[in-house]
């Protein structure tokens, strides 16, 4: 297994911080310890199981790839060949890409639950339905 990179407990801290996070509910939210966190920013510990950093990223507003990445677990060169797939996707994904409020909007989303997901998209839907009927009456 790789080695993690020596500045990511400082990485970790600085998004924990930026989203507002304490050790104790990041700890909460991802399943582990806030003691093994801890040590972890405090650089006493590595993070060799690439299973927890699927588990903190999207709590740090982090894609799995991104948070692989700033781990030492691939490279940067490795993650801009994968962003090469966005430029086959088809437009609206493209559209969502470029907007940095869409893709901040589906990286909140990522960490929904299956049924929270299914009322987001019902209220979604609501709402087109009635700019549809106000679009019609006018």
């Amino acid at each position: 297994m790789k080695k993690i990179q020596p500045d990511f407990g400082k990485l970790l801290k600085e998004l924990r911080k930026k989203k507002k996070l304490t050790l104790n509910h990041l700890a909460e939210l991802s399943g582990l310890s806030p003691s093994y966190l801890s040590r972890v920013e405090r650089g006493e510990r590595s993070i060799s199981n690439v299973r927890l950093l699927k588990k903190l990223a999207p709590h740090l507003g982090l894609t799995f790839e991104e948070i692989m990445a700033s781990a030492g677990f691939i490279s940067w060169d490795t993650k801009k060949r994968e962003e090469n797939y966005y430029q086959d996707a088809p437009d609206h994904w493209k559209e969502i890409i470029k907007d940095p409020e869409l893709d901040k909007a589906i990286k909140e989303i990522a960490s929904l639950t299956s049924d929270e997901k299914e009322g987001l998209l019902l209220y979604l839907q609501a709402i087109k339905l009635k700019r549809n009927r106000e679009k019609n009456k006018k």
